[in-house]
């Protein structure tokens, strides 16, 4: 029988990685077209919004997807929400 949480929760991280993936690859061109440096673009919004989404979408996935100890949950947890945090900072200041 299919666990369709199972599948549902490795959905997550997979979407959250490709997210995470887009946006390096956005800012890698992006880089590239205008001369600057990656580690100035990184600190924009552009970057800060998809990659703190991405890691919270990640780190709920592996967290309820694929731990199985109490301790992996708790890590994975404290980190899912410490990049909401992130993020929800990150839009404050962006619809500003």
């Amino acid at each position: 029988m299919i666990d369709w949480f199972e599948v549902a929760f490795s959905a997550l991280w997979i979407f959250g990685l490709s997210m995470i993936l887009a946006a390096f690859s956005y800012h890698y061109w992006l880089a590239g077209e205008t001369s600057r440096r990656l580690r100035d673009l990184v600190a924009r919004p552009s970057w800060t919004l998809p990659f703190s989404a991405g890691m919270v979408l990640t780190c709920v996935g592996f967290g309820y997807g694929l731990a199985d100890r109490w301790w992996e949950r708790t890590i994975w947890t404290a980190l899912a929400l410490s990049y909401a945090w992130r993020l929800f900072v990150a839009v404050r200041q962006w619809s500003r």
